[in-house]
């Protein structure tokens, strides 16, 4: 069973992207079938002010987009999650479904941070957004 850092996250988990829920079930599915770990989810959908208090880069994880969130590796051996990162970013099904990052490399996941930090980065492309005007319709 996945769990998540905080109650927040947990509430907040349902209003991502719906590609994005769906890839982060795979990966969940992989982890646990193949490596018997079950993945932590430490951040989800974030305000602009927590988004500017972080410098963030992106606003992949911004309630205006929700494309993104994170899962914590630090406790996790680094050949498992170096292992679901790449069985994650190599299937075939999800190519479309892939970011182009600032290093000009296309991926849904990769590894970020460090100590306490270190976690996986899972995200979509922009044109994945999540988009409430379309909600509204």
């Amino acid at each position: 069973m996945n769990r998540f850092k905080n109650k927040g996250d947990a509430v907040l988990f349902s209003s991502l992207a719906a590609p994005l829920i769906m890839i982060f079930g795979d990966l969940a599915w992989y982890a646990k079938s193949r490596h018997g770990i079950d993945l932590v989810v430490t951040e989800t959908i974030t305000t602009d002010e927590e988004d500017r208090a972080l410098n963030r880069e992106s606003s992949a994880h911004n309630e205006s987009e929700r494309r993104a969130m994170d899962i914590r590796a630090n406790n996790i051996d680094a050949f498992v999650v170096s292992d679901i990162v790449q069985y994650i970013n190599n299937k075939e099904a999800y190519k479309e479904f892939h970011y182009l990052s600032n290093s000009g490399i296309k991926r849904l996941a990769y590894l970020h941070g460090e100590g306490e930090n270190f976690h996986i980065h899972l995200a979509l492309h922009k044109k994945y957004s999540y988009n409430l005007a379309l909600l509204s319709e």
